[in-house]
This record gives C-alpha cells, sequence and structure tokens, in this order.
C-alpha cells in the first residue's frame, strides 16, 4: 500500500519508528512533509491530505501533538476523510465504515506498541467508498495534477490549465477549489516548493539553479515563498537536512564550524 505520513517536530521519532515499520513490512512509505525545527511553521497535515487527493497515496498517517487540530486541517481538503483515534477498534471501523483514508494519532494517547497496533488496525480495513460533491471529475483533477507536475519548471496560467480539461478559467478556477480547497496559483506554488525541497535535501544544486529549475524567475520570489510555505529559507531548510545526512563526527564538526562563524 502507499502511504504518506508526516508529523510535527515533536511527532518525529515516533513517525519514523512507524515508517520504518510499515516499510519493512512492504509497504511504500513516503515523508510528505520531511522534519523542520521547532516553532516552524508548518502544514503536515494539508500535505498529506493532498497526497490522498492527488493519489499519491492510498491512505494517509498524521502523528503530532495537536490531534484535532491536524484532523481539522486535512480535512479541509475535499475528498478527505481524517479522524484522531485513540484505539485501535476506532481506527478499523473509521476506515471500513466511514471511509476514513487519513489517520490522526496525538502523541499524548499513545504509550508503548499502541500507535503500532492502530495503524495496523487502520491499514486491514476495507476502506468505505467516499462519494466527493462538487467539484472537478476525479479524471480532470487527476489530468491537471499530472501536467503540473511534468511541467514544474516553466510558467503556468490558470488559463493554461483551463484549457488542459477543456473549461472556462472562470469555472475551473471555481472548481479546482472546490475539489482542491485551493487556488490552482497557490497549487501550482505549492508544488514548486515541493520540488525544490527534494532538491535542497537531494542534490548540492546551487539555490539559484533550484529555483529556475522549478519554475521561479528569480531567487528573491523563490526564497520569499519557500519561506511563507516551509517556514524557513531555502539555505537553511538545505544546511538542516545535509546535517542530519551527516555521521555524528560530521555534524559535530560542522556545529562547531557554525558556531565559530556566529
Amino acid at each position: 500500500m502507499h502511504i504518506a505520513i508526516a508529523s510535527d517536530d515533536a511527532g518525529h521519532s515516533v513517525k519514523q519508528r512507524l515508517a520504518a515499520k510499515l516499510n519493512a513490512d512492504g509497504h511504500e512509505v513516503v515523508d510528505v512533509a520531511p522534519h523542520v525545527p521547532e516553532q516552524s511553521r508548518s502544514d503536515y497535515a494539508e500535505q498529506v491530505a493532498l497526497s490522498v487527493l492527488r493519489h499519491d497515496a492510498e491512505r494517509g498517517i498524521i502523528v503530532c501533538s495537536r490531534g484535532v487540530g491536524a484532523s481539522v486541517s486535512a480535512n479541509r481538503v475535499p475528498g478527505v476523510r481524517a479522524a484522531l483515534c485513540n484505539d485501535a477498534y476506532s481506527a478499523h471501523m473509521g476506515a471500513k465504515n466511514e471511509g476514513m483514508n487519513v489517520l490522526v494519532l496525538a502523541l499524548h494517547s499513545l504509550e508503548g506498541e499502541l500507535a503500532q497496533e492502530i495503524v495496523d488496525a487502520y491499514l486491514s480495513a476495507m476502506l468505505a467508498p467516499i462519494e466527493v460533491v462538487g467539484g472537478l471529475p476525479p479524471r480532470r483533477l487527476q489530468r491537471i495534477f499530472s501536467h503540473v507536475r511534468e511541467n514544474i519548471g516553466r510558467e503556468l496560467s490558470v488559463t493554461e490549465l483551463a484549457q488542459v480539461v477543456g473549461m472556462s478559467q472562470y469555472y475551473f478556477s471555481k472548481l479546482f477549489k472546490m475539489s482542491t480547497g485551493t487556488t490552482p496559483h497557490q497549487y501550482v506554488m505549492r508544488q514548486r516548493v515541493e520540488a525544490a525541497q527534494e532538491a535542497l535535501r537531494e542534490t548540492q544544486t546551487p539555490l539559484a539553479e533550484v529555483a529556475t529549475q522549478v519554475g521561479f524567475e528569480t531567487q528573491s520570489h523563490f526564497t520569499s515563498v519557500f519561506r511563507k510555505l516551509v517556514g524557513t529559507t531555502p539555505k537553511h531548510y538545505r544546511e538542516m537536512h545535509q546535517l542530519a545526512l551527516q555521521s555524528p563526527e560530521q555534524g559535530l564538526a560542522a556545529e562547531r564550524k557554525n558556531a565559530t562563524a556566529a
């Protein structure tokens, strides 16, 4: 099963343990909102919900310290049914009877192996069908998602996206927001930032070049949008993730270097 997972800073270690166990069980798990420093703004719940909406994942799991808030955020995305579950029975029945496609786990209620028990019960249930009322038809919506993904490095106007599905700009924008909870422009910006995050984590490509690769005309615009959506600058995001990948010795040396520079 394809599973999207995310957490706030407090739930990071639990998320990692769950993801490792699920991968070992044969699931394909993608962290859609990698770790960010405490106090940084995060829309991790929305990212899980959008992954389920786009069919990038069949189900979502959120681990956090504010379960109700995460549930509310995820449920703003049409077609997503997210719920906070503190026991295995509720998780199983929520998926089976209510079509719950995003499971929310609150840290304060998890003890011992309870988190894994709840997740196992959730994934073992056959998901009840979900009827999405209004918005773009699913096939047209997926066509838009694919078009944005395949053309992320160039300008993408609302007019062009409307033409992809053969609609007027006005009705396309209205129905797209009904389907996703966000405007076409906001969605494109989010996808540019997600592509940039991957490049910053996995490559040494200069920041200006990353900005160009994901469709920003200037590095300053890239930095402004990135900070707004992620809560930190592209440079700091890269430094943070590269530090996490280093060995303890390398990480200590880097921290000493940064401290000396400061």
